[in-house]
């Protein structure tokens, strides 16, 4: 599906290691265990570095550096990870105008990525892109 031409330094730029953050309760990062497990941790590790990489404008597919698992969603709206990917993991990216990005399932939609204040990710459908716990920052840095 990637292609050379003009665009294809643009999808190169886009596939660049780095954490997403969510400001839910005292702030966690999505990490994709090696066991399959996903959660937010407060103090970003090694399985928290996600690869976030666009199929086409506005969609991307997120996978963990460490584990080489993939962050799909459910259409009951439940995160999970997954070895194969597939259409449950492409979400839509937008960026909102407090410069935090939301992520929602293309699959499913209306189901949305987002973590609880305990750092256990909500169900999708049971959040909108205007609650807090839906708000992600990608960050390079840990």
């Amino acid at each position: 599906f990637f292609h050379a031409g003009p665009s294809s330094s643009t999808v190169r730029q886009a596939v660049k290691q780095q954490l997403l953050y969510c400001r839910a309760g005292i702030g966690f990062h999505i990490q994709i265990s090696a066991d399959g497990s996903v959660r937010g941790v407060h103090r970003p590790t090694q399985y928290c570095w996600l690869t976030v990489f666009a199929m086409k404008h506005g969609v991307v597919g997120i996978r963990g550096v460490k584990s080489g698992l993939y962050l799909c969603m459910s259409s009951g709206g439940l995160a999970y990870a997954a070895e194969q990917f597939d259409d449950d993991c492409l979400f839509e990216e937008n960026l909102l105008e407090n410069h935090y990005t939301t992520y929602s399932s293309v699959s499913y939609p209306g189901n949305y990525l987002a973590l609880s204040h305990r750092g256990q990710f909500r169900r999708g459908n049971s959040v909108g892109p205007y609650h807090s716990s839906t708000h992600f920052l990608p960050r390079r840095t840990m």
